[in-house]
């Protein structure tokens, strides 16, 4: 057991030794194969990879979600042959899903926990929670916003982006170029501070604060 503990103990020695390293050659993107830019589809096809930040992940969840339970809804109205009660259920529901992607909607722990449905994990109730604390851009026309500034901010760079290095920029919230490059330093060698410090001076005008 005691050689064991030890053994252990010289293994994560070499890993910390190993992620300083990493540290210090951090201006190179080293990620795993799931992150090429070229990806292979289940039926076979190529397909360029897609990182999502985290205000086009709560969206998206949320979508599916609401949808889920719409159909749900409409299964239930159904089987009860309720048609015109089916029928104003259905557009109260449309009408509160335009709801959900305004950026004054309320939005807290209850209302995921409802949204997700009783039969959801306790690791979706999270996830939407955390999504929801995190995310800078709340509805569906900021997150469009932002994606066109990037792209356009991408087509100037000297270098184009990897699609992690532009999900980053559209979730972390940076103050200037020096904090950004600091936390991306892969985009040391890619722009200049002064098209970084552009781009983050618009993304902040379309965060949602509440």
């Amino acid at each position: 057991m005691n050689v064991s503990t030890s053994a252990l103990g010289v293994r994560r020695r070499k890993v910390a030794t190993q992620n300083i390293d990493d540290e210090e050659n951090s201006a190179v993107l080293k990620l795993g194969p799931e992150f090429q830019i070229n990806q292979l589809t289940n039926q076979g096809d190529e397909q360029r990879l897609i990182a999502l930040n985290l205000s086009e992940a709560r969206l998206l969840i949320r979508a599916a979600l609401r949808e889920r339970k719409k159909n749900a809804k409409r299964s239930n109205k159904h089987q009860h042959q309720q048609q015109q009660h089916h029928h104003h259920s259905d557009k109260d529901l449309e009408e509160s899903d335009e709801d959900e992607d305004e950026p004054n909607a309320k939005e807290d722990e209850i209302s995921n926990i409802e949204l997700a449905g009783p039969n959801s994990n306790e690791i979706m109730h999270k996830t939407l929670n955390y999504l929801t604390n995190f995310s800078r851009f709340k509805n569906t026309s900021s997150c469009d916003t932002v994606e066109k500034l990037i792209t356009d901010f991408n087509d100037h760079c000297m270098e184009p982006l990897h699609p992690f290095e532009i999900a980053q920029l559209g979730t972390l919230e940076c103050e200037d170029a020096e904090e950004a490059k600091s936390l991306i330093p892969s985009l040391n060698n890619k722009v200049s501070d002064v098209q970084l410090q552009s781009l983050l001076t618009e993304l902040r005008k379309y965060q949602t604060l509440s």
